[in-house]
C-alpha cells in the first residue's frame, strides 16, 4: 500500500482499535470513539493537496490496479446492517421475564411435590391436599406462563414492522472517473481517493469532497435535521466540516445541479457509516416497567420465603418432622405467588397499547406504555414534529410595513399587488399534476420548499398559475451560491413588453437598486432607506423566518422590442438600477395547538426541550411560539441592544433562565458543564446540533436520574433515539433508520399524541398498582390456613386447587376491569412520579396482607365455622383434631357427642372449604372498584390508588357487568369444584 501521510481522523477507528486494545474493551473505545465529533481537515485543502493525501488524479482519478488494493484494504462501501429486536429475542422475554421466571420456579415446585408426594404422605400424619393437586396447579402456572407468552408475543411481534433500516440509503450504483475513463460501477465498490460525478435525482454515494459544482444542492435534513437544501460550493465555508459547504455526505439525496468531487470516506467510516455503527452499538436502559417489575418480585419473594422459612421452623417444632414442615412451607409459599398477575398485567398493557394506537401512537413492546408515562424530560425534534414541516408565507414586506399573510386590507394596494405579481412570476416550483384535482392545500408541489411556499400562498391569493401561463418566462439566470440572486424574464401580457424580475438574498438585491417601489410614487434608495429596509430584513430575521427580497425593471420596448434574443451567459439586459419590490418571509410554522400540548406538559412537570440542526435564532423564533421557551435569553437582549450574542456582558448571560445552546458550544462543554446548565437553566433549546451531540444531551439528561423520550425522524435522531428510555420516531416524515431505532412510533407526527400518550402512560401506572394490589389481597386469606391446619390442628379450610381457582380464575374479571379504568382528573397537574415511587412499595404490601388480606381471612373463617356449626362441630370442638380427623379408620365425635365417619366428616368439610372459598372471593370482589363514584361524600368504599399518593379518590361499591359475571362464576366455580 502507498503511504498516505495526511489522512483524515475519520479513519483513525482502525488505528483507535489497536491503540486502545492494550487497556480498554475495543467495542467500548469505538463506541467512544464513534460518540466524537467529526475533526476531518479535508475540506481545509486545496485539490492539489487532496491528490497528495489521497494519491489520486481530479482529472483522471485512481488507477484500476489502485482501486482494487484500496477495496481489498478497506473493505466494500456499504453500512452496517441494523439490528432490531429478533422474533426470538421477543419470545425469549416474554417467556423468561423476571415474573416469569418466578412463576416457573413455582410451576417446577409443584412438580416437585407432585412426585415426591408419596414420601411426603408417607411420612407424615396429614393429608391435606393429594399429589393431584400439586401436579394441576403446576400445569397451570405453566399454561397460564406460555399463553400470556405467546400473546404478549403476538402483540409485540405484529408491531415490529420489518425494515430494512440503512441499506435503503445507500444508491445502487455511482459514476468514477478511473484513468480518465468516466464508468458507472456498483456503490458498494466506490474506494477512497475516487474521482465521482453526481447530478440532481441521484445519492450521494460516500463522504465526497466538492471540487467543482454548478447549482448543486443536497437535501441534508436526515443528516443534519437542516430543513432548506444546502447549496454547494467548492470553497470551505465552516470549520466544521458538517456545516461547510464544499461537503456532501453519504446518503443525501441530491435534490438538482452538478458536482463532482473526491471521495473521502466510505462505508462505515463515512459520517452516516459513524451513525450506523453507534445506533448498533447502543445498549438500551431497562424501562422504568420493567425496574418495577423487578422491584415487585424482590419484594414478592422476600415475603413468601421470609413466611415459608418462619412456618418450616414452627411447624418442624410443633410436628418434629421435616416432610410436613416441608409440605406446609411449599403451601405458603405457593399462596404468595400470584399466577394470575402476569395475565391481568399483559391484558392491562394490550389494552393500553391498542388505546394510544387509536390515538396514533403505536407501541412496539408493550412496556414502552408505560415508559411514556414516567416520562420527566422529552427532547424534541423541531421540524415535523412541533412544526408542520411544510414552509409557509408568514409575511409580507412592502412600502416600509410588514403586513401579515392573512392580513388582506392591502391586496389592492399598488406596492402590494406589484411585490405579489413578481413573486407569482419569479418561480420554477410547479404543481404536480396527478394532484391538480385536489384542493390548492393538498397538491403535491414539484421545487424546493420556499418557492412551493410561495406558490401555494399566490395561487390561493393571486392565481399564480394563470399569471405565469399569461406571462411567460422569457430567459432565465437560475439561482447560485455565488452571486446568491435569480433573474427571470416575462413577456407581459397586459403591456406586450418585457419584464425583469430578481430575487434572492434581500441584503444582496437592494444592492442592485437605486429606486424603492411605494403606493405613492418610486422613492430614491437612500443610504437612510437601506439602513431601515435592512432593519426590517434583520428584524423578519430575528423572528426565525427566511427572508426572499425582490426588485424589478421593465425593459423598455424600444431597446427590447418583442422577439429579442436574450443571452443569459452574456447578459445583454440590465441587472442594475433595479426597483425594489419588498420581501417575503416564510417559515416552517408550529403545529396547531402545539402550545396548549406543552402548557400541558409543564403542568404535569415535564421538561420539553428542543434539539434541532437548525440555526439558533430559527430555533429561538420556533421555541418562544411553541411555548418551550418563556423566558428571556441572551439572544434577546441582544436583539434589543442591537449587538451581537458574543457583545453580551458575562454577568449578563447570568441572569437569564432560559438558554439557546448551540452545537459549537457544546463542543467547548464538559459533561459536568452541561449537567450544570442543564441544572441552571429552566428553559434550554439546543440549535446546530449533530447526532453525536444529540446522544450526549440525552445521555446527560439520563444521568441526572430523568425519564427521557427522544423524538426524531432523521438518521441523525436515530442514536438518541436508540439511547432515550423511550424512542419516539415519525410515522409519516420518519426515515425507516429512525422508526427501526425507536420504541414507539406517532402515526400521524404530531407532538399533541405525545402528551395523549403521557396520559395513557401515567393511567396505566395507576391501574396497575390498583390490579396488583387487589390481587396481593388474596394472599394472606390463602395462606393462613394452612398455619390453622398445621399450628391448630383444625380441618383444611382451603386446598391448593381452590387457591388456583381464586388465582387464576374468580380473581381474573375484576383485575382485568381495573384496567378500564379511566384516568383521574388531575393525573396530567402532579409532577412525574420519582424512581424512588414503585409500582410496589412497603405501604401497599403492608395494606394487602395485614388489613385487606386479614378482613378477609376473617370472613372467609366465618363462614367456615357457620358451616361446621350447622352439622354439630363448633368452633372448641375444632380445635387440635387434625390427626384424628384425617385418619381413614378413626371415628370423630362432635359438640353434641354425636360419631362421624370419614366420608361423613369429610362431606362437612367440603363444605365449609366451599364456604371460605365464597367468602374469599366475595370480598375480593367488594375490593374491587370498577365504576367512579358521582357523589363527593360517598366514603363506602376502597380505592387502591389513593396508596401511595397524597390524592384521594372517591369510589364506589357498585358493580359493573364484569364484577356480576365474576360473583356467578364464583358460586358456579364453587359448587361444581366440590
Amino acid at each position: 500500500m502507498p503511504h498516505q501521510s495526511h489522512r483524515r481522523s475519520s479513519t483513525s477507528i482502525v488505528s483507535a482499535r489497536r491503540l486502545s486494545g492494550q487497556h480498554v474493551n475495543p467495542e467500548v473505545s469505538e463506541l467512544t470513539l464513534l460518540k466524537e465529533e467529526p475533526h476531518t481537515g479535508d475540506h481545509f485543502l486545496s485539490p492539489a493537496q487532496l491528490e497528495v493525501v489521497y494519491r489520486t488524479n481530479v482529472k483522471d482519478g485512481l488507477t484500476e490496479t489502485f482501486a482494487q488494493e484500496l477495496l481489498e484494504h478497506y473493505g466494500p462501501n456499504q453500512l452496517k446492517q441494523l439490528k432490531g429486536n429478533s422474533y426470538w429475542k421477543i419470545f425469549r422475554h416474554n417467556l423468561f421475564g423476571w415474573f416469569q421466571c418466578v412463576l416457573w420456579a413455582g410451576a417446577i415446585l409443584n412438580f416437585i411435590g407432585f412426585f415426591f408426594s408419596e414420601q411426603i404422605d408417607s411420612g407424615s400424619d396429614s393429608h391435606g391436599h393429594s399429589g393431584k393437586d400439586y401436579l394441576y396447579l403446576g400445569c397451570v402456572i405453566t399454561a397460564t406462563i406460555v399463553g400470556t407468552g405467546l400473546f404478549g408475543f403476538y402483540q409485540e411481534a405484529k408491531n415490529m414492522a420489518v425494515m430494512s433500516g440503512f441499506e435503503k440509503l445507500v444508491p445502487p450504483n455511482a459514476t468514477v472517473i478511473r484513468e480518465g475513463v468516466k464508468k458507472i460501477i456498483p456503490n458498494n465498490e466506490v474506494v477512497l481517493g475516487d474521482i465521482v460525478e453526481m447530478s440532481g435525482g441521484e445519492v450521494v454515494p460516500a463522504d465526497v469532497r466538492i471540487l467543482t459544482c454548478t447549482n448543486f444542492k443536497t437535501d441534508m435534513s436526515s443528516l443534519t435535521g437542516e430543513s432548506e437544501p444546502i447549496v454547494h460550493r467548492p470553497e470551505c465555508t465552516n470549520a466544521n466540516p458538517l456545516e461547510s459547504k464544499n461537503m456532501v455526505f453519504f446518503g443525501c439525496p441530491i435534490t438538482e445541479g452538478t458536482a463532482k468531487g473526491v471521495v473521502i470516506a466510505t462505508g462505515e467510516l463515512t459520517q452516516m457509516g459513524k451513525i450506523a455503527g453507534l445506533v448498533t452499538g447502543l445498549e438500551k436502559e431497562e424501562t422504568p416497567i420493567a425496574k418495577e417489575i423487578t422491584h415487585f418480585i424482590k419484594l414478592i419473594c422476600c415475603v413468601a420465603f421470609t413466611f415459608g422459612l418462619l412456618f418450616f421452623v414452627m411447624v418442624y417444632f410443633i410436628q418434629h418432622s421435616w416432610l410436613a414442615a416441608l409440605q406446609y412451607m411449599l403451601g405458603i409459599i405457593l399462596a404468595n405467588v400470584p399466577e394470575g398477575l402476569i395475565v391481568t398485567l399483559t391484558v392491562c398493557m394490550t389494552l393500553s397499547a391498542n388505546q394510544l394506537k387509536k390515538k396514533n401512537c403505536l407501541a412496539k413492546t408493550l412496556q414502552a406504555v408505560e415508559t411514556l408515562g414516567s416520562t420527566s424530560c422529552i427532547c424534541s425534534d423541531k421540524t415535523g414534529t412541533l412544526t408542520e414541516n411544510q414552509m409557509n408565507v408568514s409575511h409580507l414586506f412592502c412600502d416600509f410595513t410588514i403586513y401579515d399573510k392573512n392580513d388582506h386590507a392591502h391586496v389592492s394596494d399598488h406596492a402590494y399587488a406589484t411585490l405579489s405579481l413578481a413573486a407569482s412570476l419569479n418561480l420554477k416550483a410547479t404543481f404536480a399534476h396527478d394532484t391538480l384535482k385536489l384542493p390548492i392545500e393538498k397538491q403535491r408541489i414539484i421545487g424546493d420548499a420556499s418557492e412551493s411556499a410561495i406558490l401555494r400562498y399566490m395561487e390561493i391569493n393571486r392565481s399564480a398559475t394563470q399569471t405565469r401561463e399569461e406571462n411567460p418566462t422569457e430567459a432565465e439566470i437560475p439561482f447560485s451560491s455565488a452571486y446568491k440572486y435569480q433573474i427571470t424574464i416575462h413577456r407581459m401580457k397586459a403591456t406586450q413588453s418585457y419584464y425583469l424580475i430578481m430575487k434572492g438574498a434581500p441584503e444582496i438585491v437592494i444592492e442592485f437598486c437605486t429606486k424603492i417601489l411605494t403606493d405613492k410614487e418610486d422613492q430614491t434608495m437612500t443610504p437612510q432607506a437601506k439602513k431601515e429596509l435592512k432593519a426590517n430584513f434583520i428584524k423578519l430575521a430575528n423572528m426565525g423566518e427566511r427572508v426572499i427580497g425582490y426588485c424589478d425593471y421593465k425593459l423598455p420596448i424600444d431597446n427590447y422590442p418583442l422577439g429579442y434574443k436574450f443571452d443569459t451567459q452574456q447578459r445583454n439586459f440590465p441587472v442594475e438600477n433595479l426597483r425594489f419590490l419588498g420581501a417575503i418571509s416564510m417559515i416552517d410554522p408550529p403545529r396547531r395547538d402545539i402550545d396548549k400540548s406543552i402548557a400541558l406538559c409543564r403542568q404535569a412537570g415535564i421538561k420539553v426541550i428542543m434539539v434541532t440542526g437548525d440555526h439558533p435564532v430559527t430555533a429561538l423564533a420556533i421555541s418562544k411560539q411553541c411555548g418551550t421557551i418563556t423566558q428571556p435569553t441572551a439572544y434577546d437582549y441582544a436583539f434589543e441592544h442591537h449587538i451581537d450574542l458574543s457583545d453580551v456582558p458575562t454577568h449578563i448571560k447570568q441572569q437569564f433562565r432560559a438558554a439557546v445552546i448551540t452545537g459549537d458550544e457544546l463542543r467547548k462543554m464538559s459533561v459536568n458543564d452541561l449537567k450544570m446548565a442543564q441544572k441552571k437553566f429552566d428553559e434550554i433549546t439546543f440549535a446546530r446540533t449533530s447526532p453525536q451531540q444529540k446522544l450526549i444531551i440525552v445521555e446527560t439528561y439520563q444521568a441526572l436520574s430523568h425519564v427521557v423520550a427522544v423524538t426524531g425522524d432523521g438518521v441523525n435522531d436515530s442514536p438518541a433515539l436508540k439511547k432515550a428510555d423511550i424512542g419516539i420516531a415519525m410515522g409519516i416524515t420518519g426515515t425507516e433508520v429512525s422508526k427501526q431505532a425507536a420504541d414507539m412510533i406517532l402515526l400521524d407526527d404530531n407532538f399533541a399524541s405525545i402528551v395523549l400518550g403521557i396520559q395513557e402512560g401515567r393511567r396505566i401506572f395507576d391501574n396497575l398498582k390498583k390490579t396488583i394490589a387487589y390481587t396481593l389481597t388474596s394472599n394472606t386469606p390463602e395462606m393462613l390456613p394452612f398455619v390453622v391446619y398445621a399450628c391448630l390442628g383444625m380441618p383444611l379450610p382451603m386446598t391448593l386447587i381452590l387457591i388456583l381457582v381464586i388465582n387464576v380464575g374468580t380473581d381474573l374479571l375484576p383485575a382485568m376491569s381495573l384496567a378500564y379504568e379511566t384516568s383521574e382528573q388531575d393525573i396530567m397537574s402532579i409532577p412525574p412520579r420519582k424512581p424512588t415511587d414503585h409500582l410496589v412499595n412497603n405501604v401497599l404490601i403492608f395494606m394487602a396482607y395485614f388489613q385487606i388480606g386479614l378482613i378477609q381471612f376473617f370472613a372467609g373463617m366465618y363462614a367456615y365455622f357457620i358451616i361446621f356449626a350447622q352439622s354439630g362441630f363448633f368452633p372448641s370442638t375444632l380445635f387440635f383434631i387434625r390427626k384424628e380427623w384425617e385418619s381413614p379408620t378413626v371415628t370423630v365425635k362432635d359438640t353434641l357427642g354425636r360419631l362421624w365417619y370419614f366420608a361423613d366428616r369429610k362431606r362437612v368439610e367440603r363444605k365449609a372449604q366451599t364456604a371460605y372459598f365464597v367468602a374469599i372471593c366475595w370480598t375480593q370482589v367488594s375490593d374491587s372498584r370498577p365504576e367512579r363514584c358521582q357523589s363527593t361524600n360517598c366514603i363506602a368504599c376502597i380505592d387502591f390508588s389513593a396508596l401511595d399518593n397524597n390524592r384521594h379518590f372517591i369510589a364506589c361499591n357498585g358493580v359493573s357487568r364484569a364484577t356480576v359475571n365474576a360473583r356467578r362464576l364464583v358460586t358456579v366455580l364453587a359448587f361444581n369444584l366440590n
